[in-house]
């Protein structure tokens, strides 16, 4: 610690601004190597930050925002339309929704909805009128299902303030039970006469669509057999960045909101340090108005707020926001590499570790007559339960490989569809897998899941058939759906305003557009996420991210070495 401390030192008098000529005092002398280190660091560290801080200041506030996109106004209110780019106003108009679902006994009546509403078509979607809320509120739309029972009788939604139904496809809506929580995903249960909710990404609960009781269903956590060996980088990558994925959910985001929070702090305390000095001496006599202990305890405050408060506090969230927000802005040209690098188990965050299911449930199936049978979809895999979530088996894709990603379930017919949008490939999965699990007395086997000691048990003799049902005919990364519906003996998967038609063994047949609900501007969240990229100021500015990415480091790095030597004025 004294060499340390020595090396650091500089040899030339304090260089705090705002710090009068009596009060400097001598530092004591060091050798000349240790001297000129510090004086760079200083040196870099001003220039760099000033170079940088506006920007900066910019990707830390819209940073934080975009950590909260659960927010409904990030996703319902408009940004002016004189800031907003011809081409993200294209790009709004073309993803109002999220969920278009049609009745498979008239397809002329249809439902969509998303964050930004929810809309009712009775002509095939040609016109679309917004579904009138009977409380008067206007939630984000996270779910659509039928009834169990009733089917387009009575339609059930999952909003950001609770579940809605509605009785005529869709026209009105009226509350029905759990007011004010986010219920993120709904589901047909194993009775006609239940649902199944998630709230929170958290929390999966039995809803009674006659009575509206609630039970909810304790999940064990993963044991060490079942987690995915290894998660993609690309998952890692975004998880982190997104403030997901270091230890449980609140903690990872009250971590990325001290990153986000304090670059912009950092930005703006670094300007007043460096700035109010020369905004006083530009004053000459009128400066004399304010004491100079005033002065010299505002300069004292701003560095200590700085350095040792606010730099310390976030300097490990702003080096690992940095890097992966570089590979994030590069994810168009590194997709397929940040997919095949495999992050093995002993090198993620503690999060991976799945002790609890808080935060990563994406989605749930359950089937009929089959009690304590249900599926999950999370973004690190798909895991199906036959013990009402006692123990869990992780299910594989077409090349015995582990799911990588279900984002979104929905079930229709015998088959159990996985929209995956960005998160990895769609695949189509037969009942035929859930109910395999529960017919085996070890249902580990059926999946030929890794038993204890990593030894994968012997796959039953028509595993390799069942695999190939496990696809959707070579389509699986031609597109990125976010809901998928049934037309007559076809499906239809919706991706931005576009329908993928696929057969129900997932051979593509054509495409073609849908007309999207009337909703005009762009939201908060669009304009956000395109002025943090800085594609809202130029199409690459990605390659200027990096600099500022770099920048950051070296902040990070010069702001240490200034810290160790002066940690308080």
């Amino acid at each position: 610690m004294t060499f340390l401390d020595s090396f650091f030192r500089r040899s030339a008098i304090d260089d705090a601004p705002g710090v009068t000529e009596t009060a400097q005092r001598p530092a004591p002398k060091t050798e000349a190597g240790g001297s000129r280190l510090y004086r760079w660091s200083f040196v870099i560290h001003k220039w760099a930050g000033l170079a940088g801080l506006g920007w900066l200041a910019a990707l830390g506030v819209t940073g934080f925002l975009m950590d909260h996109d659960e927010w409904r106004w990030m996703q319902q209110g408009k940004a002016p339309a004189w800031l907003t780019p011809v081409d993200l106003q294209d790009f709004a108009a073309r993803n109002v929704v999220r969920f278009h679902q049609i009745d498979p006994t008239s397809s002329s009546n249809r439902i969509a909805g998303g964050p930004r509403g929810l809309w009712a078509s009775s002509d095939g979607g040609a016109s679309w009128t917004a579904t009138r809320f009977v409380d008067g509120d206007h939630p984000q739309i996270s779910g659509v299902t039928p009834d169990p029972a009733l089917g387009w009788g009575r339609l059930w939604f999952a909003t950001d303030n609770g579940v809605y139904r509605s009785t005529d496809k869709g026209a009105a809506a009226a509350p029905a039970g759990l007011a004010g929580a986010h219920v993120t995903a709904i589901a047909a249960s194993d009775r006609a006469d239940q649902l199944l909710l998630v709230v929170d990404k958290s929390k999966v609960l039995r809803f009674g669509t006659d009575d509206g009781q609630i039970e909810e269903i304790a999940l064990s956590p993963l044991d060490e057999q079942t987690r995915p060996p290894t998660v993609d980088l690309i998952h890692f990558v975004h998880d982190l960045h997104f403030g997901r994925a270091f230890f449980d959910p609140l903690t990872s985001l009250v971590m990325n909101d001290i990153g986000g929070l304090g670059m912009f702090l950092l930005a703006l305390t670094g300007l007043l340090y460096w700035g109010l000095p020369k905004y006083w001496k530009s004053q000459g006599r009128e400066a004399g108005r304010a004491s100079k202990a005033a002065k010299k305890t505002t300069i004292k405050w701003l560095f200590n707020l700085h350095s040792p408060t606010v730099g310390l506090a976030s300097v490990v969230m702003l080096l690992y926001l940095s890097v992966t927000g570089v590979l994030l802005g590069h994810g168009r040209e590194l997709l397929m590499w940040m997919r095949s690098v495999q992050v093995p188990q002993a090198y993620l965050t503690p999060a991976f570790a799945l002790k609890s299911w808080d935060g990563w449930i994406e989605a749930i199936v359950a089937y009929p007559d089959a009690p304590g049978v249900f599926t999950i979809g999370s973004r690190i895999g798909m895991f199906t339960t036959a013990d009402g979530g006692q123990t869990f088996a992780r299910e594989e894709d077409a090349s015995g490989r582990p799911v990588v990603a279900a984002a979104r379930l929905r079930r229709i017919g015998d088959k159990v569809l996985v929209a995956n949008g960005m998160a990895g490939p769609s695949t189509i999965r037969p009942d035929d897998r859930a109910q395999e699990i529960v017919a085996a007395p070890e249902k580990s086997r059926m999946l030929g899941v890794p038993g204890p000691g990593g030894a994968r048990p012997a796959a039953p003799p028509d595993a390799a058939e069942r695999r190939k049902k496990l696809g959707m005919g070579g389509m699986e990364g031609m597109f990125m759906p976010t809901d998928v519906t049934e037309l007559d003996d076809r499906l239809l998967w919706k991706s931005s305003n576009k329908f993928f038609v696929t057969d129900e063994e997932g051979h593509s047949l054509e495409s073609f557009e849908v007309a999207q609900p009337p909703d005009e501007g762009v939201p908060w969240i669009n304009w956000i996420l395109r002025l943090h990229m800085g594609t809202l100021l130029w199409s690459e500015w990605k390659w200027i991210n990096d600099v500022f990415a770099i920048g950051v480091v070296v902040l990070s790095i010069t702001g240490l070495v200034r810290w160790w030597r002066k940690k308080w004025l």
